[in-house]
């Protein structure tokens, strides 16, 4: 593949590299992207005359020839040439992941692998001299404001000590002020070579070893960890009067570096051995090369965001993780909002859904709880609602955003409610959460002030870059469905624990306003932008969400009967867990058809027809998700998306997972997990553990090629058994290592009906 900025992350703890070969640096830091500095990486090996060839990662030295990268789920490579000794040489960059193992995700540590083989040939380029035998390797590092020494002594190493800023800046090569609250960090990078082979730099900051040339995909390779450590509070949360404070949740692990270190070393060999079984079983499935780079890129750019926690009175725990999938009730779990540093933005972590499901279930229950203190008080209602975030850069304070978004964010956080209950079993959260739901509910019911179905009240939603009748409008075709849904998911939970007179007037109102909202919107071949073109903006501040120079001005609500690729945006996750649609799958359908075909772009759709360049990936990608649920299975447009992120991360644009084309600025952003979602629709995969008479769990894939789709929301990670979905050549499905009972559908049962 061509060269391209790319992150690679830990998940909670925050070490990470972003390469930018076309910068020629690494921007590097203990606390991530934007928190972090630029670095000279020079890695590479020294031709038989001398000449130092390297990886684009430093403005020293003379380049590598044809350069490219290969990246996986959790690793990336990079490769090059010296065409004048016919070598090729690999440097492979390992961030381990394993879900729900706890210790193995919050090690803040990264893996180095280097290897120099044989090339036969170099695209004919006639050579300066035979391909040596042997070629010595190095491996450098400079970073503003850090000391740095390499050693051998007691084994090779670098050493690094720096202060980390705590105030998150979009441009790394902005040095921090003075006046910044910082925190000291400590890394090293140890070598797994013995330190008799290793030589130090002449200028103390870098080793060299040298290697034998070996077979291309064998022989020897010099193996670094490359760690960080910080043992200061990075996060601050306030409730109240009340200011906790948090470290990084590893503490409860390792107590300092060498501790940590020592640990990543040992059981190196462990832990890339489930790292890479993650990645062999994603890679067995048959996506589209665009496809996988999306999943690929878009998860390190969502880690890279994840903050998970410990408040000072955690007690140190002993090294084994809590009973599966369990978070302990004094960490803290939040999602940076990428380039606008927003915690855990609602409707956000509502796209990365599939993430939650798909891994770590109980990284978004913990979540429900931090949304939950958050929740404001409506007098009208009687009820609350839920907020667009629940604070900025280091400091959980509640909402920073601009205006509130009350029907969308508590519609999201119902739908993730209930799609985790159902996906997982655990009514406990339900029962947990009883009284909240039953307030989030009671404002639901009053914002439709018309009884027309659409909600008339706290309208305005997070699609800020679409015209006035997308994004405010009091009769919002999009806001209005995902209401109804979550409505319809606020009947069905509160049922499950006793409140049954509210549970029986959202269930009405999910039903007779589907019919209403469905009447007044279908204009034959697609639903309307909006029903009703005027709008409320009593709920929004005299300033639009982003810009603080352009006051609001009175909307003219031209397109509001354009197509929209949002209209079933709040049916994915109720689809995914059999429960009802509410809205004919048929009108749908064709919906979804009408509009992909009216706001296509190079890039991908727009939000309405009356919106181009407005192109949210995310949106793309869940609207995508939802056909094939539907029932489409030939979409072909996820190379459209990821033709936005070759020319995001090429040249002089290097933004990481880039949500939206050239009106918005949504850099190093975590939503574009949804891309995970693949790996739910394409097998076409339901799981509801709650239905009547136990669990219902089925899937149904298109039957014409050859398939092994894992089903990664079934898998018991901890005895390492994920079942696979495979369609052999002849149509056949069966499923290999079945955990849980699976339902194929379009295979006959027992009973003779259709399952």
């Amino acid at each position: 593949m061509q060269l391209m900025s790319w992150p690679l992350a830990r998940l909670g703890s925050r070490f990470g590299f972003f390469f930018e070969p076309y910068h020629r640096r690494v921007l590097h830091s203990a606390l991530g992207r934007f928190l972090d500095r630029p670095m000279d990486l020079m890695v590479g090996l020294i031709e038989p005359d001398g000449t130092e060839r390297v990886m684009p990662f430093t403005q020293r030295g003379t380049l590598l020839y044809n350069l490219e990268q290969f990246e996986r789920f959790n690793s990336i490579t990079f490769r090059g040439f010296s065409e004048k000794y016919r070598l090729r040489f690999e440097l492979n960059v390992h961030s381990v992941f394993y879900p729900e193992n706890e210790q193995l995700c919050l090690m803040p540590a990264i893996y180095f692998e280097m290897r120099v083989s044989a090339a036969p040939s170099v695209r004919a380029i006639e050579p300066a001299g035979p391909t040596p035998s042997r070629v010595r390797l190095f491996f450098r590092v400079d970073r503003p404001e850090t000391a740095i020494t390499a050693t051998t002594q007691d084994g090779a190493r670098i050493d690094l000590t720096y202060r980390n800023s705590l105030q998150p800046r979009h441009d790394a090569t902005v040095p921090p002020k003075a006046s910044e609250n910082s925190v000291e960090v400590r890394e090293r990078i140890v070598s797994l070579s013995s330190s008799g082979e290793c030589a130090v730099d002449a200028d103390g900051k870098g080793l060299s070893l040298e290697l034998p040339v070996s077979e291309v995909g064998s022989g020897i390779k010099w193996r670094l960890v490359w760690g960080a450590f910080c043992g200061d509070n990075v996060i601050e949360v306030t409730e109240g009067s009340s200011t906790r404070s948090a470290k990084f949740k590893y503490h409860e692990y390792w107590n300092n570096l060498d501790e940590m270190m020592r640990d990543a070393i040992d059981t190196r060999d462990e832990r890339l051995a489930l790292s890479r079984r993650v990645e062999k079983i994603i890679e067995q499935a048959p996506l589209r090369n665009a496809e996988r780079h999306l999943v690929n890129q878009s998860f390190q750019s969502f880690i890279a965001n994840t903050f998970w926690c410990t408040f000072a009175s955690a007690e140190k725990k002993s090294g084994t993780a809590l009973r599966r999938g369990e978070v302990a009730a004094t960490d803290w779990f939040s999602v940076w909002e990428g380039s606008k540093f927003r915690h855990s933005t609602l409707d956000v972590e509502y796209n990365a859904t599939p993430f939650y499901l798909s891994f770590w279930p109980r990284l978004l229950e913990r979540q429900f709880s931090q949304w939950a203190r958050f929740a404001k008080p409506h007098a009208a209602s009687g009820g609350v609602y839920l907020p667009h975030d629940i604070g900025r850069d280091l400091r959980i304070t509640g909402q920073t955003y601009h205006h509130d978004m009350p029907v969308e964010e508590t519609a999201n956080f119902l739908l993730m409610m209930q799609a985790y209950v159902h996906v997982t079993g655990n009514r406990d959260t339900i029962t947990k959460h009883a009284d909240l739901l039953h307030n989030l509910a009671s404002y639901l019911l009053w914002t439709d002030r018309t009884g027309s179905g659409f909600p008339t009240e706290g309208v305005a939603n997070t699609l800020v870059d679409a015209g006035p009748a997308a994004h405010e409008g009091t009769s919002q075709t999009y806001l209005a469905i995902k209401r109804l849904a979550a409505l319809n998911a606020s009947a069905e939970l509160l049922s499950q624990v006793g409140r049954d007179e509210i549970a029986g007037r959202c269930e009405d109102a999910a039903r007779d306003g589907a019919t209403k909202v469905d009447s007044a919107s279908w204009l034959g071949e697609h639903y309307a932008v909006c029903a009703t073109p005027r709008a409320d903006r009593s709920g929004l501040d005299s300033w639009d969400a982003d810009a603080d120079t352009e006051l609001i001005q009175p909307a003219e609500f031209q397109g509001s009967d354009a197509y929209s690729i949002h209209t079933a945006n709040g049916l994915l996750l109720p689809m995914i867990t059999a429960q009802p649609l509410l809205f004919d799958s048929q009108r749908l359908l064709t919906d979804l058809t009408s509009a992909l075909r009216e706001t296509i772009t190079p890039y991908g759709c727009s939000h309405t027809s009356a919106d181009p360049d407005t192109i949210w990936i995310s949106q793309n990608l869940w609207r995508d998700h939802v056909a094939r649920y539907l029932g489409i299975h030939n979409l072909a447009w996820s190379p459209n998306y990821w033709d936005l992120q070759v020319m995001s991360n090429t040249h002089e644009q290097s933004m990481g997972y880039c949500e939206t084309y050239i009106s918005r600025n949504l850099n190093f952003y975590p939503r574009g997990v949804t891309s995970l979602g693949f790996l739910w629709s394409y097998p076409r995969l339901v799981i509801d553990r709650l239905a009547a008479g136990g669990a219902r769990i089925s899937v149904e894939p298109d039957r014409h090629y050859s398939q092994r789709w894992p089903l990664l929301p079934l898998a018991d990670w901890a005895a390492g058994k994920i079942p696979v979905c495979v369609v052999d050549a002849a149509g056949r499905v069966t499923i290999e290592g079945e955990v849980d009972p699976i339902i194929v559908r379009g295979n006959a049962a027992a009973s003779d009906v259709i399952g």
